[in-house]
């Protein structure tokens, strides 16, 4: 079973990533054109959360298909792969604070990595 799982978590992580690729979560609203010449853009709420759940999910279900040593190894390998996959996403999608909010979460997640494989 674990190898199911891991098949299915990467294809969920990949298919969070090639989405984010081809449908990025940011819209034109209604091609409105600002004084300034640029153009109005806004959060689709829908293909953000749903870009953003499928990273996770995927760090996750590959997580859990991999015999970890300890908790704290698990939860350090779903912080890095999760953090990258939100970086990726708020990078494609030209949203820093995603970007600085993934880069942080994968730093956090091998600190814990490391943590976890010192006990």
């Amino acid at each position: 079973m674990r190898v199911g799982e891991k098949v299915a978590g990467g294809v969920l992580y990949a298919l969070g990533l090639i989405l984010a690729i081809l449908r990025p979560p940011v819209d034109r609203a209604a091609c409105t054109v600002l004084p300034g010449g640029e153009v109005c853009e806004a959060i689709n709420p829908f293909f953000f959360v749903l870009e953003i759940g499928l990273v996770i999910l995927g760090a996750l279900l590959v997580a859990l298909g991999h015999p970890f040593k300890n908790a704290r190894q698990l939860n350090g390998w779903i912080g890095v792969a999760s953090g990258l996959g939100i970086a990726f996403v708020g990078g494609y999608a030209g949203l820093k604070e995603m970007v600085i909010f993934g880069a942080a979460l994968a730093t956090l997640g091998i600190i814990i990595y490391k943590l976890g494989g010192s006990r």
